[in-house]
């Protein structure tokens, strides 16, 4: 499975505006420089980011992005959704009016099971999992709870 490049660049946005979250609004330039994502494509995904109200935007020459929940109640599952969906490994499993051999499918029950532990994980994981250690500034590894 691989998720869309929009989801990485609207993922990465929302841990570089956590991290910065105590020092006011982002600039649309500053992620879009800082993460080296293309400027257009950045500015749609946190428009359709902040329709969600995952983020706000603030109008003004003060203004930019900043997160509009807390980084320890959103989930990286939650975060994927928003941007692209449900998480998904063929599109056909959605329902049974998306393929003609639902009923029959002998992938389904395995497939199925890979999504829901894929989508168990990513829901272990916050946003705030997220965060560089300021004394050394790397990342720590996240420390979520995978265990069944």
């Amino acid at each position: 499975m691989i998720f869309s490049r929009k989801s990485d660049y609207g993922f990465r946005a929302l841990v570089y505006l956590a991290e910065r979250k105590a020092k006011g609004p982002v600039t649309l330039n500053e992620i879009a420089e800082r993460l080296m994502i293309p400027r257009a494509f950045l500015s749609k995904i946190l428009q359709q980011l902040a329709k969600k109200g995952v983020v706000r935007s603030l109008k003004g020459p003060s203004g930019g992005f900043v997160l509009a929940v807390d980084p320890a109640e959103l989930t990286i599952q939650e975060i994927l959704a928003e941007i692209d969906g449900p998480t998904r490994v063929f599109e056909c499993f959605a329902s049974s009016s998306d393929c003609s051999l639902y009923g029959d499918c002998l992938m389904r029950d395995v497939f199925g099971e890979v999504e829901s532990e894929i989508s168990r994980i990513l829901a272990n994981y916050t946003l705030a999992d997220f965060r560089r250690d300021k004394s050394t500034g790397v990342a720590p590894r996240p420390a979520g709870n995978t265990t069944a």
